[in-house]
C-alpha cells in the first residue's frame, strides 16, 4: 500500500507545476556549474519502484566519486540487499544470496537480474538535478531560482518535486522518474558532499 501510495501521488504529473517567475539565463548557468563541479557525493534515501503491474519499496545509498559509483538498494523485512559498484566500463552486481555478477553496464546487469533498468550513466546527473550532458535534453522546464524542474532525456522524463537547501547547494529531495511502463519515485533524505 506504501508503494501504491507514494506512485499514485505523482502518476499525474503536469509539465511544469504552475506559473513560476523566470529564470534568468544567468542563474541557470550559475546552478548548472555548480552541480556539475560536484563529484564527490553521497545521497541516502528511499526508492519505490513501479514496473508492469508489480513494484517495490526500498532503502538507497548512492555514492559517487570521480565517474565511479557504489549503488546499494535495500529491501524492507529482510529481503536483502543487491549492490551494484563500478565505472564506465566494468560493473558488478551482488545479490543478496552474495552470488557475483559482472558486465560492461549497470542497465544490462540490472535488467538481466532484476527486471528493470535504470540507466545509472544519465541518473547519476538525474538525482543531482540536472540533465547528463551527453544528449541533450527537451521539455526543460525551470523554477525562478534556476533549477530544473521537469525534462525529458533518453526517453525518460525526469520531473524534480522539490528540493534541498541545507546543503549550502540546491540539491533534489525528491524526484520521479518515468518511461514507458517503469516508474521511479526517489525520496532523498540526506546528501553529503565530499
Amino acid at each position: 500500500m506504501l508503494l501504491a501510495a507514494v506512485l499514485g501521488g505523482c502518476a499525474g504529473v503536469p509539465w511544469g507545476r504552475g506559473p513560476a517567475p523566470p529564470a534568468t539565463p544567468d542563474l541557470i548557468e550559475e546552478h548548472a556549474a555548480a552541480i556539475a563541479a560536484m563529484r564527490h557525493w553521497r545521497l541516502n534515501g528511499r526508492m519505490a519502484v513501479q514496473h508492469d503491474d508489480q513494484g517495490f519499496s526500498a532503502g538507497l545509498e548512492w555514492r559517487e566519486r570521480d565517474g565511479a559509483f557504489d549503488l546499494r538498494v535495500a529491501a524492507p523485512l529482510g529481503r536483502g540487499t543487491v549492490a551494484m559498484s563500478g565505472d564506465a566500463a566494468h560493473v558488478t552486481l551482488t545479490t543478496p544470496k552474495g552470488e557475483h555478477f559482472v558486465a560492461d553496464s549497470a542497465e544490462n546487469l540490472m535488467q538481466a537480474h532484476l527486471g528493470w533498468s535504470l540507466p545509472v550513466g544519465g541518473a547519476r546527473y538525474w538525482v543531482k538535478g540536472m540533465p547528463a550532458p551527453d544528449t541533450p535534453p527537451a521539455q526543460e522546464v525551470y523554477d525562478g531560482q534556476g533549477r530544473w524542474t521537469d525534462f525529458a532525456q533518453d526517453g525518460w522524463r525526469i520531473s524534480i518535486l522539490d528540493y534541498d537547501d541545507d546543503t549550502g547547494l540546491s540539491l533534489p529531495r525528491k524526484l520521479f522518474l518515468s518511461r514507458d511502463d517503469l516508474q521511479v519515485r526517489l525520496v532523498i533524505e540526506t546528501w553529503q558532499r565530499n
